[in-house]
């Protein structure tokens, strides 16, 4: 990768593309750079700038090149701007990516990739390909952000992460390159293998077609390259700790920790929340955050219970609904500190329903799907673009984290079709450009309720995971990662599907299991960094009777994630493939090299014929020795690291839909 860089910087390799006024940027771009400068190290990362200016046009040309000393990795952000005194010609087709990678072979390509969070069984599935095809026509691989199943026909949902993730691995023989994407918009990816050893990566918006204005400037989705040579899971891994490191938000110098929530519904009343604060505390139940959910907010008289009653829908009116809270949610929140927990607040400031305080106010600051007048309770998107409405957003919000002493702002998203929106408002010769204002409004918008309030956690809610990409994760966290979770009936392998694929590439997230009292099986299913494990009906489970043994299956279950909390910040093993068939296993190992010591998890499916199954153990330390312990039965065993690698671990689950979960650390010499 050092080689790449250098290739960069030293204009001998172009790494995006564009059309500009009927011109490809390969002839812009012919002359060296007419600025090039490198900043100095800062924590292990520098920044290279490299200008180029088109005279003729006033169009200046930037790219940002960062360089990290602890990762094979190079990353880059492109900007235009215009510095003359008319509007430039059309750029078009501008791609944030466009390189050639020829890997070490032999064999054809293998793409590495998952789906996106779309509510299905198969969110986050993790897939591979082998990129083969006739010489003449090369083999292509194209994703999208997406028109998600339940997004409106023919929309484009516009959200980073519904039909694919933004995260690819190549494999090209013994090596490979690890791509990600960090734009909240409307992007597309295509790799086209030509039939022998080169593939052409392309990523960038889905639609540019844009002038820029005399002194207006604009950036495209930011990259990340990474290089790897081995196995594949190796090149994950690196991703997971390069994201860990560089692109997750930090406290005291470390990645945040992922929670452990009570979630609750917001239609529940001042009263009831207030019971359920102090049943947590009266059993000793160490939550880290106790969510409230939609629901708190308007003036609506009709009950609101749950997710499926009320008119909890109806959102752009942010103020506490006195109904339902007489004195606002103040005595909740101090209840909440009172008891060690944080306090999570469900808000959508970026949509509304016509006929709102605000849509009727500003009608101005709002789009719609078509671009015409919107129609009474349609839904609206708040154009992030707009400064006005930007700043109404931040201090909404930033009022209501200050007034209720919030720790934890749950942003949810649930507009279907913001890419159509965005291409509704757009002019033919001014296509991306709404969607590209919008997507920096957003990043300043969180930026912005950060810089005011320094320990503030962002959860990254857009119904469910359907907005995971670089730029969000370097700012925030997904704590219900698929809205697969809100619905009855639900399968619990699913969940093992969601947090295997997703492990890959996204270090830190979270989900609920919906866990029924005594059921270990379905909480074990959806264990993640973060946890989601709750006493109220909020899709999840219900507070248990007053029998001891409920209650300590409970406190047994909280303690299990706290103590496998840690090993998510460690490598992740994937032990058998990323499937939903019922008839099989699941099992994945987390392990820390800096500990030498992590937890198997394995699980029997409900139709799986097999009892026994054993599994190669990876990571450990050659030559030594582990202590194991089985977290139900507490057993106790020891194992050398050669035994765990061949013939390797062997699990027994005597009774189907059961699971195991197995601790295990290195014997300390001495």
């Amino acid at each position: 990768m050092q080689g790449w860089l250098a290739d960069m910087l030293d204009h001998k390799r172009a790494v995006f593309s564009f059309q500009f006024d009927g011109r490809s940027s390969e002839e812009i771009l012919a002359s060296p750079p007419s600025e090039h400068t490198t900043g100095d190290w800062v924590d292990g990362v520098r920044l290279h700038t490299l200008i180029w200016r088109d005279e003729a046009t006033g169009l200046v040309c930037t790219l940002e090149v960062t360089e990290y000393r602890d990762f094979p990795a190079v990353e880059w952000l492109v900007r235009f701007r215009n510095d003359g005194t008319t509007d430039t010609p059309v750029l078009s087709d501008v791609q944030a990516a466009d390189l050639c990678w020829k890997g070490a072979g032999p064999g054809y390509p293998i793409l590495h990739r998952a789906r996106g969070s779309d509510e299905r069984p198969d969110d986050f599935q993790y897939m591979s390909e082998e990129m083969w095809g006739l010489r003449s026509t090369g083999r292509t691989a194209r994703m999208t952000s997406g028109i998600g199943e339940t997004c409106m026909a023919q929309n484009r949902d516009g959200r980073s992460s519904v039909e694919w993730l933004p995260f690819f691995n190549l494999q090209t023989g013994e090596d490979g390159l690890v791509v990600a994407i960090g734009w909240s918009g409307q992007w597309a990816a295509e790799f086209v293998h030509d039939g022998q050893q080169n593939v052409r990566v392309t990523a960038g918006m889905e639609y540019t077609n844009f002038k820029l204005h005399p002194g207006e400037s604009v950036r495209t989705p930011r990259i990340v390259l990474l290089y790897w040579r081995g196995e594949p899971i190796h090149g994950h891994n690196m991703l997971r700790q390069f994201i860990l490191r560089h692109h997750t938000p930090q406290q005291d110098g470390k990645p945040i920790q992922a929670p452990i929530c009570n979630g609750s519904w917001g239609g529940t009343n001042t009263e009831g929340h207030l019971e359920l604060i102090n049943t947590i505390a009266e059993h000793g139940l160490a939550y880290d955050y106790y969510w409230i959910d939609a629901g708190w907010y308007g003036t609506s008289t009709e009950p609101c219970p749950d997710v499926f009653h009320g008119e909890w829908w109806r959102v752009g009116d942010w103020r506490v609904n006195r109904n339902y809270h007489p004195e606002g949610l103040r005595p909740i929140s101090d209840a909440i500190h009172r008891a060690g927990m944080k306090f999570l607040l469900w808000i959508e400031p970026l949509r509304a329903n016509m006929g709102t305080p605000v849509t009727v106010e500003h009608p101005d600051w709002f789009l719609t799907l078509t671009g015409a007048p919107a129609e009474p309770d349609e839904s609206l998107l708040l154009d992030l673009g707009n400064p006005e409405a930007r700043q109404w957003a931040t201090e909404t919000v930033s009022s209501l984290i200050a007034e209720n002493g919030i720790d934890c702002y749950r942003e949810d998203f649930n507009f279907f079709g913001s890419g159509q929106a965005f291409i509704a408002r757009d002019t033919t010769d001014r296509t991306g450009i709404t969607e590209i204002r919008f997507v920096e409004g957003l990043y300043a918008f969180w930026d912005e309720l950060r810089r005011r309030h320094p320990n503030l956690l962002i959860d990254n809610c857009a119904s469910g995971g359907r907005r995971i990409d670089l730029e969000t994760i370097s700012r925030s966290i997904a704590l219900w990662r698929t809205d697969y979770n809100c619905f009855p009936d639900i399968n619990p392998d699913a969940f093992q599907v969601h947090s295997c694929g997703l492990a890959y590439w996204v270090p830190l997230n979270a989900i609920s299991p919906a866990a029924r009292i005594g059921d270990t099986y379905r909480l074990r299913s959806a264990l993640s960094a973060g946890l989601v494990f709750s006493l109220e009906e909020f899709g999840m489970s219900a507070v248990p009777s007053d029998e001891a043994s409920a209650w300590a299956w409970v406190r047994k279950m909280m303690d299990e994630y706290r103590r496998a909390r840690p090993y998510w910040y460690g490598d992740f093993y994937p032990l058998m493939s990323c499937s939903l068939a019922p008839d099989t296993w699941m099992a994945w190992q987390l392990h820390r090299s800096d500990l030498d010591e992590g937890v198997v998890l394995a699980f029997r499916r409900p139709e799986s014929p097999l009892e026994t199954a054993s599994f190669d153990l990876r990571g450990l330390g050659t030559g030594a020795e582990y202590d194991f312990e089985d977290a139900d039965s507490g057993a106790q065993w020891r194992a050398s690291a050669g035994q765990l690698a061949k013939p390797g671990l062997q699990i027994t689950i005597p009774e189907r839909r059961q699971s195991r979960m197995l601790f295990y650390k290195r014997i300390t010499a001495g």
